[in-house]
């Protein structure tokens, strides 16, 4: 399934372990789930194979740190879709520490494929 409407944006928000905490319902259908079958699961179920090494790199050199390299700025990069397909969608990431950990909340804007 295709989102199309580029005015949509969603929110994603994943803990400190990498698990999704919450995900808006129009983000996890344009992907191809419901947004109760993301919860829980790993981030990496909707980053594409290729970009998974660079994720878990840049997490975990941020846990470490604390230091940011992308947070804060606006981000083009795929996303997997259940049906192992990528779509490109714009994301703000912004985390913040609580108690527990950090969590990580992306705003994230599907890009429409049929723009020229």
């Amino acid at each position: 399934m295709e989102l199309t409407n580029r005015a949509l944006v969603a929110v994603l928000v994943a803990d400190h372990v990498g698990l999704i905490a919450h995900v808006d319902a129009p983000l996890a259908q344009a992907l191809g789930w419901c947004a109760h079958e993301l919860v829980g699961r790993p981030l990496a179920t909707i980053i594409p194979p290729h970009l998974q090494d660079a994720h878990h790199l840049g997490f975990s050199r941020f846990l470490t740190t604390h230091q940011p390299m992308v947070l804060e700025r606006r981000l083009t990069l795929s996303v997997a879709t259940r049906a192992g397909t990528e779509l490109s969608a714009e994301h703000v990431i912004t985390a913040i520490r609580i108690e527990t950990g950090w969590l990580f909340a992306a705003a994230i804007r599907m890009q429409d494929s049929h723009a020229g």
